[in-house]
């Protein structure tokens, strides 16, 4: 397989209790209608979700929803929380903040992320757990709650169970690839690395990410 014809590879940084990486995967899926309308001939895309933990010292038990945001927003809350609504609704999402009871700990949520058995699988996980937490208020520290959600998607039950597990190798795991992005001083996620070389951060719009994409195939054939 020919350089050029080898699939683009794209790491997506994100945590499922972020806003903005929920904005920021519709913002790619448009891309990639995009990208796939502007060169036909390239194969599709290989996506890889890679953990980062928007709270990394939050309790493994997680805390109350309006306390964290309280605490993270202060005073400008209000209009923090008004422009995230806004950008969700321009990207076809509409966020239900005032359904979610608990802010949780996201490390066993990423260690099932990383369990999953394929590229499709992998991003079915991370869109049901963005509609959970987003849309419909899923107590995402309840471990049942969460292998109920889940279990339909093809994973096992003891597999989810074993990732949610703090004490176990899935989420020191995962633990290992958070800290490698900080090593990297990365601060906040969505961030979209292509072809391990090129980063774009942020939930930029989907003419950005179809730029980037097609900078790294660019860079890709020229080398």
């Amino acid at each position: 397989m020919s350089a050029v014809a080898k699939p683009l590879h794209i790491t997506v940084v994100s945590d499922v209790v972020c806003p903005w990486c929920y904005i920021g995967k519709r913002h790619l899926e448009a891309a990639l209608a995009g990208f796939a309308a502007a060169h036909p001939d390239a194969p599709t895309p290989d996506i890889e979700w890679s953990a980062f933990q928007l709270n990394p010292t939050m309790p493994q038990s997680g805390m109350d929803r309006r306390a964290y945001v309280a605490n993270k927003f202060g005073d400008n809350e209000t209009a923090i929380m008004a422009r995230m609504a806004l950008a969700g609704k321009n990207a076809g999402i509409d966020f239900n903040f005032d359904a979610i009871q608990r802010q949780p700990n996201t490390l066993g949520l990423h260690a099932v992320i990383a369990a999953a058995d394929t590229q499709g699988q992998q991003t079915a996980v991370v869109e049901r757990l963005f509609q959970a937490n987003f849309l419909e208020g899923v107590d995402l520290t309840d471990a049942p709650a969460i292998i109920s959600l889940l279990t339909p998607l093809g994973l096992r039950p003891e597999v989810i169970a074993d990732c949610l597990d703090p004490q176990g190798a899935a989420q020191a795991n995962v633990a290992s690839i958070d800290a490698h992005w900080r090593s990297l001083q990365v601060q906040g996620v969505p961030l979209f690395v292509f072809d391990r070389q090129w980063a774009v951060s942020g939930a930029q719009p989907p003419e950005a990410l179809i730029d980037a994409m097609t900078h790294a195939m660019s860079q890709r054939a020229a080398s």
